[in-house]
Order: structure tokens, then C-alpha cells, then sequence
């Protein structure tokens, strides 16, 4: 009987501890299986995500910022490789000894550089844009902590020429003037990322067959703007304002087929390169954002408007009261003396006293409407910052005073841009058309991808009445005009003179001894090609626009028309010479011979001289005072050129300069 218990109790024990161990079994296989499931379908995306960020990263490919061109293809802006210093401090030995070897060779405080090596931060920019031979005397110390970066700096070749139309970026590479702010989206674009995988100790590897994709150059802008004829524009103006100690002034050159800006000087000159001189006051473009009085200029729009609306003919004769008229309590005056003038004679020694009469019979309304269809008061809708709309006031508010001088160009705010367009209207038989600054996009090898749009047209007014109106205007250039200085030899010209006082801030009165010279036409008078305006504010020892702004024009017609290939009418004009535009990286405004030279000549034509070892700046100003245009291949150091040294130079080659990093 006892032994069939203890049977009957070790077969209860077996089998318990059978199902014991099976149940252990089980539970722990249904553990892994959980464990399994949670791991590969529940958190399947965890660990995927952990995984990739143990063996997989990336980085970015920079697309630094696109090239501007000038309408013949010049260069006038584009990126240059440059390095950046930056610091681990805590890979830094000896903080104290780093910063007194960097402080001579970034000419940065040996205090401020030993603080923050010893700031204990994983990364500190100690400085940015260093010049060649500082990356070279950087990397010779050879020390711990010290990273050089790659960056892009914009370089402006031909330095103050075209300054504040191209405009400046900050250190970031983001536009702030100019074009560079205008089209930064366009000429800024984002970097592309790229993964690559990375090993235990997290360096990285690139598996691809392919080399990593090298840094993209963005779109870049090819603008109606030459650099010959901006050039000469700004030599003109500078000239001028020499002479008659002028405060500062302005030059708008336009093609008169297809108001296109050739140019747009101003003075004082701006050198986008030296970013220490950035003062408003030297970058601000005056030719859209400030606005003058346009004085006699403005008689030819209302001569225009009036012979539009019928209200004087041709043929008609002005009685100008001697010189001397009485309107509501208010004097006007002319310069001399005049009686009955034909309308062609008004124009052509300006009278004030018929232009008020002009204006007061043709009536504010119709005056008004007319002043803004040729772009008064209106944004021109130039691709460019910072313009304004000038200062035209509502018809209504008129008094019969400021209508009448409003007709000679008083009581009213225009810029010289808009000027300039108005005069264009004229000249292409009285249609306006958006001026325009930008001619095409472009992509990385300068090839075109969009043309540049602009705003359609509109009629101001019939082609028979510009017609006259420019017949009036050459007659203003010729003996007994007011603008005889600006017909230069072997061209007539059609213009219009214009001497402005200034107001007074302070008084809200005209200032007796401060005026604004200006002359604006175009030529040639019969088939005009170029449209130019010239505001100089504030001259010395004489105002008359005839006197200080017609020889500007002169000069500038003289040297442009002949480039664009516009044969001289008659004898007395020199016959048209090429021309081609030599770096400016080196010269001084106001001296021709270091900027323009004639196209190579084969008898007297060098050698291309060696560039190996020179810095990237030394390169360009060795080879752009040859008068090429350089392409720039790698970064660093000169290693190699496209001609050799010692090949003869040819006017119509390419030169390449091959950099290498010295580190």
C-alpha cells in the first residue's frame, strides 16, 4: 500500500515537473517571439532609423552663387573658393600659445584669440575669408583643433565700374544692393544633400564607383549693361564733377530701339569690393532713388502733350512779355528777353514764360494724364531695389501757379531713370516701353535658359508729333541752342537743357546759389541709337546745363557710337575704334589708358606670362591687365594656365587659371 503511493507521488512529482519545464519553455520561447514581433514589426522603424544613424550620414553639395555678366559677356561678378578658419577649443593643446601664432597672421587681438581657443565650445569661426597667404601660414602650424573651411566670396573684377547697379552681398553670400539683391533667389540656391555610409569610428566612406558630386555653380544674370560704355559713362561724370566741384551726380545711358540700360553711373563712386565702405551713401544707386526738379528738360513733354491735343501747332508763335510775367502775384522769367518765338524757337532757347502759357492753355487734367503716360510718377519697373516713383501731385490740387511751372519743369520730382525714359519715348517715335536691366538668365557655362520679360508698351504719343518734338530738340544742339556743347564731331544730336534750383530743406524755399545742371537727349538725331541723361548736383563756378552737363554728353556720344558701330553723318568725326575693357582691379578712375586698350595688335603682341605659384588676386590682376576675362578652375594656389607661359598672346583667346588647395 506504501508502495503504491510513492509511486503514485513520484509519477505527481514527474509529471509537475514535466509541465513545469514545458511551461518554462514555452513561456520563454513566447517571450522572444513577443520580444521578436515587438522589435521587427512594432518597432521596426526605431531600430531602421538607429541603425542608419550608426552606419549612414550625409552632406551637403553648396551651389554657390551664380555669375553676373554684362551684355557682351564680361564678367562682372562671380564667386572665388576662398577658406574659413574655424576651432575645436577642446582639441586645443595650448590655447595661449595657438592665439599668439594666429593673432600676427589674421591680424585679429591675441586676447580675444586666446579667449575664445580656451572657451571650451566644439566649434568656434575665428575668421572668415582668409586670403591665400594666410591659409598658407595657418596650415604651417600644423596645429590641433584648427579646421579650414571652404567657403565663396563674391569678387567684383572690374571694381567701382557699374558698382551700384551690381550692388554687394553680406558675408553669407545673401544680396543686399543691386542686381546681387534683386535676382538673390535666383542667383543664390539651395545646396543639394547627399548620404554616404561611415565606419566604427565614424569616418566617412563613399562606396559610390563615382567620385562625391563637386560644389554647382546657381543660375546666373546676363544684363543689358556694357562695361565699355558704363566705363565711359563714369569717366565722363567723374570729369565733370571735378571740374565744378559738384556734390554728386548721375548718368543714364539707354538704347533708344529697345530702352535697355547700357549704363547707369553715379558719383561718388562705389567699389563693391571693399566691404569697409559700405556707406548708403556711396552704394545708394541716385539714379532711381533720388528724385530732382527736371527744370527745361520737362518743356519737351509738354510740347509733345500739346501738340498731341491740338491745342498749339507747329506754326504757332508764343508772345514771351520781354522776358518778365506777372501771374497771380508770382514773377516768371526768362534768361533773355524775348518776344514772339516760334514753338521750335521756345524750345530751343527755353523759355519759361511761353512754357507756362503752354500750360495753362492745354489744362491740368489733360497736362497731368499726359505726365504720367510718359512715366512720371510711376515705377519704371526696372529689375531693380530701392527705386522710387518721383513726386507728381494729384491735378486737383494744383494752383494756376503750379501749373504754369510745372510746364517748365518746377513743382514737380523725377529721377533720372524716369528722365531718360521719357526722353526714349520721344525718340523711338512716342511709344514707351519698360526700360529693362536684365537680359537673359543663364546657366553655369553662361549658355541662356529664359529671356528676361518685361511689362508691353504703350503709345503716348503719334509718331508725327515725336517726330517734330525731335526736329525741336536738334535745333538745341545747334548754333544759337542752348545745348551747342553737346553735339560731338561728325554726329547731330537732339537734346534739351535744363538748369533746376534746389530746395532749401530747412526754409522749404529755392535755394539762390544751389541747382541741379542737367541735359538729356539721344543720337543720332535722324536714327537714334542711345538715349542719355546727365543730373549733376551742386556744381562750382558755373549751373547752366548747357555749360556743365552738355560737354558730358559730348564725351560720352563721341566714345559710345562709335563702339556700338554707328558711323559718324558727316565729316569731322574719327573713325570707329574697338575697343576692349581691361581689368579695373588696379586702376583709377579718371585715367583712360589704364582701363581701355585697343584689341591686341599682332606685331606688338607679348607673351603669356607663367602664373604657377601665384595667389588666386595676384593671377587676375596679371592677367586681366593683359585685357582677357580669366575662367577659374579648383581653388587655392596657382598650379597650371591655359595658354602655357611663354605662348603668344592672341586678342580672341581664352585664358584658364588651374588652382590647387595648399593644404
Amino acid at each position: 500500500m506504501k508502495e503504491g503511493k510513492s509511486k503514485n507521488l513520484l509519477n505527481a512529482r514527474y509529471w509537475f515537473c514535466n509541465g513545469l519545464f514545458t511551461f518554462i519553455i514555452l513561456a520563454g520561447f513566447s517571450m522572444v517571439l513577443i520580444k521578436a514581433f515587438r522589435l521587427q514589426v512594432l518597432e521596426h522603424q526605431v531600430w531602421v532609423e538607429r541603425k542608419r544613424a550608426q552606419t549612414e550620414t550625409s552632406f551637403q553639395v553648396p551651389a554657390y552663387r551664380g555669375t553676373i555678366y554684362d551684355r557682351q559677356g564680361r564678367i562682372l561678378s562671380y564667386s572665388v573658393p576662398q577658406f574659413s578658419l574655424a576651432a575645436d577649443s577642446r582639441r586645443v593643446e595650448n590655447p595661449r600659445k595657438l592665439g599668439a601664432k594666429l593673432a600676427p597672421i589674421l591680424s585679429l587681438p591675441r586676447e580675444t584669440l586666446q579667449q575664445r581657443l580656451g572657451s571650451g565650445r566644439r566649434f568656434i569661426m575665428l575668421k572668415r575669408h582668409l586670403s591665400d597667404q594666410q591659409a598658407v601660414a595657418v596650415s604651417s602650424l600644423k596645429a590641433s583643433g584648427l579646421t579650414m573651411i571652404t567657403e565663396y566670396k563674391r569678387f567684383y573684377p572690374h571694381r567701382q565700374v557699374g558698382g551700384q547697379v551690381v550692388g554687394f552681398v553680406d558675408t553669407d553670400g545673401i544680396g543686399l544692393e543691386g542686381i546681387e539683391k534683386a535676382f538673390d533667389r535666383l542667383l543664390r540656391q539651395d545646396p543639394t544633400t547627399v548620404g554616404r555610409f561611415r565606419d566604427g569610428i565614424r569616418k566617412s566612406l563613399w562606396l559610390d564607383a563615382e567620385p562625391p558630386p563637386e560644389p554647382v555653380e546657381s543660375y546666373g544674370v546676363k544684363l543689358s549693361m556694357d562695361a565699355f560704355v558704363q566705363y565711359v559713362a563714369e569717366v565722363e561724370l567723374e570729369k565733370c564733377i571735378q571740374q565744378y566741384r559738384a556734390r554728386s551726380g548721375e548718368v543714364v545711358v539707354m538704347d533708344a530701339r529697345t530702352s535697355e540700360i547700357l549704363a547707369m553711373a553715379n558719383w561718388p563712386p562705389f567699389d563693391p569690393n571693399l566691404t569697409e565702405r559700405r556707406d548708403p551713401d556711396l552704394y545708394r544707386n541716385r539714379a532711381i532713388t533720388d528724385y530732382f526738379e527736371p527744370g527745361s528738360t520737362f518743356k519737351v513733354f509738354l510740347v509733345g502733350a500739346a501738340l498731341q491735343e491740338g491745342t498749339i501747332r507747329e506754326r504757332d508763335r508764343v508772345y514771351c512779355e520781354n522776358g518778365r510775367c506777372v501771374l497771380a502775384g508770382h514773377t516768371i522769367r526768362d534768361v533773355h528777353p524775348y518776344g514772339w518765338l516760334s514753338l521750335p524757337d521756345v524750345i530751343k532757347h527755353s523759355s519759361n514764360i511761353a512754357a507756362s502759357k503752354l500750360a495753362l492753355q492745354l489744362g491740368g487734367e489733360r497736362y497731368h494724364r499726359y505726365i504720367k503716360a510718359f512715366g512720371f510718377g510711376e515705377l519704371t519697373g526696372i529689375y531693380l531695389p530701392g527705386e522710387v516713383k518721383g513726386q507728381v501731385r494729384p491735378w486737383k490740387k494744383w494752383r494756376p501757379i503750379d501749373l504754369a511751372t510745372t510746364g517748365f519743369g518746377q513743382s514737380i520730382g523725377v529721377t533720372a531713370l524716369q528722365l531718360t525714359q521719357g526722353i526714349a519715348c520721344i525718340a523711338n517715335g512716342g511709344q514707351y516701353v519698360t526700360p529693362g536691366i536684365a537680359l537673359e538668365i543663364v546657366d553655369a557655362e553662361g549658355q541662356p535658359v529664359k529671356v528676361a520679360e518685361r511689362e508691353p508698351g504703350r503709345r503716348v504719343i503719334d509718331k508725327r508729333v515725336a517726330g517734330i518734338v525731335r526736329d525741336m530738340m536738334k535745333g538745341v544742339t545747334q548754333e544759337g541752342g542752348t545745348g551747342v556743347n553737346a553735339a560731338p564731331d561728325g554726329y547731330t544730336v537732339a537734346g534739351k537743357t535744363g538748369t533746376a534750383q534746389m530746395m532749401d530743406p530747412e526754409t522749404k524755399r529755392y535755394a539762390v546759389n544751389r541747382y541741379t545742371s542737367l541735359f538729356t537727349g539721344f543720337g543720332p538725331a535722324e536714327d537714334p541709337r542711345i538715349v542719355i541723361t546727365i543730373a549733376i548736383r551742386e556744381p562750382h563756378g558755373a549751373i547752366y546745363g548747357g555749360v556743365v552737363a552738355a560737354p558730358v554728353f559730348r564725351g560720352i556720344a563721341a566714345k559710345v557710337l562709335p563702339y556700338l558701330g554707328v558711323p559718324p553723318s558727316f565729316k569731322g568725326a574719327d573713325p570707329p575704334v574697338q575697343f576692349r575693357l581691361a581689368n579695373a582691379a588696379s586702376c583709377e578712375v579718371g585715367k583712360p589708358s589704364t582701363r581701355i586698350v585697343r584689341s591686341a595688335d599682332p606685331e606688338t603682341s607679348s607673351t603669356m606670362p607663367d602664373l604657377a605659384g601665384m595667389s588666386l588676386r595676384q593671377a587676375l590682376d596679371r592677367v586681366c591687365s593683359l585685357g582677357y576675362e580669366p575662367r577659374i578652375v579648383g581653388s587655392g594656389r596657382v598650379v597650371g594656365q591655359n595658354p602655357e607661359a611663354g605662348a603668344p598672346l592672341n586678342p580672341d583667346m581664352s585664358v584658364e587659371i588651374i588652382l590647387r588647395d595648399g593644404t
